[in-house]
C-alpha cells in the first residue's frame, strides 16, 4: 500500500521523478498536462501558477480548448474530496 502523502509534502519515487523528466524532453508532454491540473488547483485555491504555466494554459485552450477539457475532470475528482486533511472548507 502506497504511503499517505499531503498536499505540498508529497514525494515522488525515483522513477516518477525520471519518467517526469523523461516526458518533459519529449516534446514538454509531461509539462504540458500538468499545467490544467494546476490551473483546477489554483482555482481552489490551492497552488499559485506561473507566468508561463498561466500562457501555456490559454494557449491550451485556444488550441481545441485542450486545456480546458484537461482540467474539467480534475476540478471534478477535487469537488469530490472530502475533509479528511484537515483543510478547510470554502
Amino acid at each position: 500500500m502506497a504511503e499517505r502523502q499531503y498536499l505540498g509534502q508529497g514525494t515522488n519515487t525515483s522513477w516518477e521523478k525520471f519518467w517526469y523528466v523523461l516526458g518533459c524532453i519529449y516534446f514538454g508532454a509531461a509539462y504540458f498536462q500538468k499545467v490544467p491540473v494546476k490551473k483546477a488547483l489554483s482555482e481552489y485555491g490551492l497552488v499559485e501558477m506561473t507566468s508561463a504555466e498561466k500562457f501555456w494554459y490559454v494557449v491550451q485552450c485556444i488550441f481545441f480548448g485542450v486545456g480546458y477539457f484537461a482540467k474539467v475532470p480534475v476540478k471534478k475528482a477535487l469537488s469530490e474530496v472530502q475533509n479528511a486533511g484537515g483543510f478547510p472548507r470554502v
